[in-house]
């Protein structure tokens, strides 16, 4: 039970992230580009949640929490709404009494940085100008894979705690 429950959250996660493909109009021909923007911001906020979830009890934060910052603003590239997953990360670093100024302060310069890289690559014409509707025409389809990792995560988490504590 200790493996075979997180396996089928992640499982369903995966058939929940692929359904909208398979039923979208909108997603028919799913060319590189599409695939990549609509699965790279959920891959990427994974990221950030795993390297959130794994800071230590009584380490610093600031290094966690810029890094966290970084991979949600490069996936706010593709689906920029993934920006106002920063508030829960912030009240998960409050909850864990690891919330400083310095951790706040790591988040919003690892928020310019990627700002700052955006536009100069957008000033070269390595990529075009991000748009609040997404990238490749999936828009707010990509929160469906998104909120299906998430929640797998989530769920496999809370699971095996529960399992390792009996």
């Amino acid at each position: 039970m200790y493996y075979l429950l997180p396996v089928a959250f992640w499982l369903l996660a995966i058939g929940g992230a692929l359904l909208p493909v398979l039923l979208a109009p909108s997603l028919e021909g799913m060319d590189g580009e599409r695939v990549l923007a609509y699965f790279l911001p959920s891959v990427l906020v994974l990221l950030a949640t795993l390297r959130l979830t794994h800071i230590h009890r009584h380490a610093s934060a600031v290094e966690p929490a810029f890094q966290v910052a970084v991979f949600l603003a490069i996936a706010s590239y593709w689906l920029p709404t993934v920006l106002f997953l920063l508030l829960p990360a912030w009240i998960y670093l409050a909850y864990r009494n690891l919330m400083e100024w310095r951790a706040v302060w790591a988040t919003l310069i690892g928020l310019a940085l990627v700002a700052i890289w955006v536009a100069v690559f957008v000033y070269v014409g390595l990529i075009e100008m991000p748009s609040l509707e997404g990238r490749a025409g999936v828009g707010f389809l990509s929160w469906i894979p998104t909120g299906a990792f998430l929640i797998a995560y989530i769920a496999s988490t809370i699971v095996r705690q529960n399992l390792r504590e009996r």
